[in-house]
């Protein structure tokens, strides 16, 4: 048998990761990116609190719920929740696979929020449409962290 050259092959080992194949970023710089485990919302408490307590801005596919609280360290903590309503268990975790992949490449607008303060802020988006596009989850991701951290940064007592 003789091995044969494919390009497309090639392309796929250079750019594997999403991130890089979309903003031509090598893998290196795709790092800055990352949604690490211990930024993700965990524990009864922590949901319970952050739908009992929290702040809702509404979106057309996602809703967002915030609530600030004291902590020893400033830390972000982030839910992406899909109800039962949504459809299968397929359809309610490729619409949390999109969500979690909008916020992680756009994150970063929440640093000045995590910089000014000394609290924690738990996040949750809750998917209200399980055929939203990536393209329609990503913008509208976009517009609701912005809002949150101007929110935030404009009043940081806000909870």
């Amino acid at each position: 048998m003789v091995a044969t050259y494919c390009p497309a092959a090639e392309r796929r080992a250079v750019t594997s990761s999403p991130l890089a194949m979309n903003a031509g970023l090598s893998k290196r710089s795709a790092g800055a990116f990352r949604l690490p485990r211990r930024s993700v919302l965990r524990g009864k408490d922590a949901f319970s609190g952050l739908f009992k307590n929290g702040t809702r801005i509404a979106g057309t596919f996602t809703d967002l719920r915030f609530v600030v609280t004291e902590g020893p360290a400033p830390d972000i903590r982030v839910a992406f929740i899909a109800g039962r309503r949504l459809g299968n268990a397929v359809r309610r975790n490729r619409g949390k696979r999109l969500l979690r992949e909008a916020y992680r490449l756009q994150q970063h607008f929440l640093d000045p929020v995590k910089q000014s303060s000394a609290t924690v802020l738990h996040i949750g988006f809750i998917l209200k449409n399980s055929r939203a596009t990536y393209p329609q989850l990503h913008e509208e991701t976009g517009r609701l962290v912005q809002k949150l951290a101007k929110m935030l940064t404009d009043n940081p007592e806000e909870s």
